[in-house]
C-alpha cells in the first residue's frame, strides 16, 4: 500500500510525488 502526499492543492502517490530542481525553498533553504 502506497502513502499519499499533498502536493501542490493534490493528494498524489508517494511514487509520483517530486520536487524541481528549480524549487524555491530547495535551491535557498526557505522553510517554514
Amino acid at each position: 500500500m502506497s502513502r499519499t502526499i499533498f502536493m501542490n492543492d493534490c493528494l498524489v502517490p508517494e511514487e509520483q510525488a517530486r520536487v524541481s530542481v528549480f524549487d524555491h525553498g530547495l535551491l535557498y533553504g526557505d522553510g517554514v
